[in-house]
């Protein structure tokens, strides 16, 4: 180093992302050590980025507060912005509790006391944080009496009064998911009470040592909206009151949270000078049930979230998907509709009357559908629904068997019907497998597992991607950072151990089973965050960017095809509904995905080894207040596809939540080219159970 930059002389590197480099440097004119963060790539050359970053750096500066990262400086130089900020000589918040777990609570009281001083001074000149979290809070003399914390990265902020373009994308949600308070993800604006939310995640962080909420991207923004507020063991007049504190900091309504940071801040200065010197006892789970999501680093059990059974999301257990799901939420209900995306054949005897399509569970030649019915705190499975179709409609649903795990269809035993499995992990060594056949009795198998590949059994699929006219079983294992593909191939006796048909360069990714080539022989569609992709020239967005990808079966293997790279955000999985099947009756699978405000639908099919463009099958006009409305109703539980009227395409089936005592039945048939609107084709009648989770099982 030692390159000078205008009047600074260039140190060292501090970090570096998505929309620059930050670099320790020296103020050579007053001989002062600052944080200079330099802005490179695409962005520097864009001028509205460049605009909006000068009124963004602007409109900081006018912050003066003991407990704010200060602006020195901002401009640009031969084109390049620049900003200079206050260096502080410390370590940031999430590495001190990476490193030394749960704070003695006084010091987290008076630490979380200095960050809401911190934004009761921004909210008082307009500014908004937008991503309170403790990698961007950092600390001088961290641990000892005279800890000093600030509030940094402003980067995402938005100021009231500032002319010009907002700081992120149009419409989008800018903030971590451990920390983005409910009606953030519901699409509503930032405000001073989302930052208020934010720090009460920090402070439960703070005194615990791990998040509010744990597990993939999905469960944690479903627990923001639906999980219990946590709370700590134990009781006494100091638990009691700061159990009161974090319950009004993280309310699910804004209207019930502090209205001021200011007042939070004084609870919180309250508490620190009674709080015990040392720290307090972690609850172990969630007060409305025993259920863990997905154990962190270090053996500290999570917070739990509702869900179905075991580790299994609660809606969209096939998708425990991208952090860009954030993004799409204020996508679809803040102004951008959908309007807008536009710009196994078996060995064994078969005796069924219609055995080409794979959903016809009683051989009609209608396909039908399976539901699962699922509850966080049961101690024993609930029962699976077949629903049964004339080719008119569904009658009435029919109670099955159900076991515990995670359920997928296929045929396991190759005799043309469809069969279910469930699959659950009951050891770091042991795979249990439990199939409900198509005919003939229930039966068990178990297959001994890598206890080194952490086997996600909630991702289980059911496909013959061996093409021998036999269900295999797909798993994701997630160890070593990157996601790696097992199947576990079907055999006669049950099934093989699980063995490496395929490792991603990506991770935290997820799988769904068809065969998109048409080769009869299914294949797996893999979908995964990748940070690389530029979305449309916005760093705030350059982190929810993900592709999806055609895993073709191939000899005890896979093979990768073109990548389909997700730069719209309205395309992610949390707030839109994905299911895969043959809806233009070609002979191959097609990838259908459904708006989370219901406003459209669109189809992508592969051909030559790459995802098509994007079709619109069916769309609708709403406005901005329908939208949100119709996210609020939250009215989608799931969508499956099936030929439900026998003509060879498949159809939309969708689970509507009335709130009442039943589901109803939708279904959009299709023409082989796009989906008529939506028919009433009956009900699943769940009475007193129907808070419980209903999903189809595919």
């Amino acid at each position: 180093m030692g390159e000078e930059f205008g009047r600074y002389r260039l140190d060292r590197v501090l970090g570096q992302g998505g929309m620059g480099i930050v670099f320790a440097a020296t103020d050579l004119r007053l001989n002062r050590t600052v944080a200079l963060k330099v802005i490179t790539g695409v962005l520097a050359e864009s001028p509205e980025f460049r605009a909006r970053f000068q009124a963004e750096a602007a409109s900081l500066a006018r912050l003066d507060s003991p407990h704010v990262i200060a602006i020195h400086d901002h401009d640009e130089i031969d084109g390049t912005p620049y900003i200079v900020t206050q260096y502080v000589e410390g370590v940031d918040l999430w590495t001190q509790i990476n490193e030394h777990g749960a704070m003695p609570a006084k010091q987290a009281l008076q630490l979380c006391a200095q960050l809401a001083r911190g934004l009761a001074d921004a909210h008082r000149v307009g500014v908004i944080h937008r991503d309170v979290k403790p990698g961007n809070v950092l600390i001088r003399g961290a641990g000892t009496p005279d800890q000093h914390a600030y509030l940094c990265d402003f980067g995402i902020a938005r100021a009231d009064g500032v002319e010009g373009p907002a700081p992120t994308a149009t419409g989008m949600v800018a903030g971590t998911w451990s920390y983005l308070s409910p009606d953030r993800t519901a699409g509503a604006p930032a405000t001073p009470s989302s930052d208020i939310y934010a720090l009460g995640c920090v402070l439960w962080a703070c005194v615990t040592g791990r998040e509010p909420y744990q597990g993939t991207d999905v469960q944690v923004a479903l627990a923001h909206q639906q999980a219990p507020i946590p709370r700590l063991p134990g009781n006494g007049p100091f638990t009691d009151q700061l159990n009161a504190v974090v319950e009004r900091a993280l309310a699910k309504d804004p209207a019930d949270r502090y209205t001021d940071a200011s007042v939070f801040r004084a609870d919180l200065e309250r508490l620190a000078a009674i709080a015990p010197a040392d720290t307090l006892d972690a609850p172990v789970a969630a007060p409305d049930g025993p259920t863990v999501v997905r154990p962190q680093p270090g053996g500290a059990a999570p917070t739990v979230i509702p869900g179905g059974r075991g580790s299994v999301p609660l809606r969209h257990r096939r998708w425990p998907l991208f952090v860009a799901a954030a993004a799409v939420l204020a996508l679809l209900i803040g102004g951008i509709t959908w309007l807008t995306l536009r710009n196994d054949d078996a060995d064994g005897d078969d005796d069924r009357t219609a055995p080409g399509i794979a959903e016809d569970l009683d051989g009609d030649g209608h396909g039908d559908a399976l539901v699962q019915q699922s509850r966080f705190d049961a101690l024993s499975p609930l029962p699976s629904w077949t629903l049964a179709s004339t080719g008119k409609l569904f009658q009435k649903a029919q109670r099955t068997a159900s076991a515990i795990g995670t359920p997928a269809r296929g045929d396991v035993d190759a005799d043309g019907r469809p069969d279910i499995a469930w699959v659950e992990e009951t050891s770091d060594e042991i795979l249990a497998v439990h199939v409900e056949p198509g005919k003939g009795e229930p039966w068990d198998t178990e297959v001994r597992i890598d206890p080194d590949a952490d086997l996600q059994d909630y991702s289980a699929q059911v496909g013959d991607v061996t093409g021998d006219g036999r269900s295999d079983i797909v798993l994701i294992g997630d160890a070593g950072d990157v996601d790696t593909i097992w199947v576990a191939v079907g055999r006669k006796d049950g099934f093989a151990d699980p063995t490496p048909w395929y490792k991603s360069e990506l991770a935290q990714g997820t799988i769904l089973i068809g065969d998109f080539d048409g080769d009869d022989t299914d294949d797996v569609l893999y979908a995964a965050d990748r940070d690389d992709v530029a979305v449309d020239a916005d760093p705030e967005v350059d982190d929810i960017a993900g592709l999806v990808r055609v895993l073709v079966a191939d000899d005890n293997g896979f093979t990768a095809s073109k990548d389909l790279d997700l730069t719209n955000a309205a395309l992610a999985p949390l707030v839109s509904d994905w299911s895969v099947g043959d809806v233009d009756g070609n002979g191959d699978d097609e990838l259908v995905i459904v708006g989370a405000s219901n406003t459209g639908i669109i189809v992508h099919d592969f051909v030559d080894g790459a995802f098509t463009a994007q079709k619109i099958w069916w769309s609708v006009s709403r406005t901005q207040e329908e939208r949100r409305e119709e996210y609020a109703r939250d009215a989608l539980a799931d969508a499956t596809v099936s030929d439900v009227d026998g003509d060879g395409d498949g159809d939309l089936v969708q689970l509507i939540n009335t709130e009442t005592e039943a589901f109803a039945l939708s279904v959009r048939i299709s023409d082989g080219s796009k989906f008529a609107d939506a028919e009433d084709w009956g009900a699943l009648a769940c009475g007193t159970e129907c808070e419980d989770s209903f999903d189809f099982i595919d």
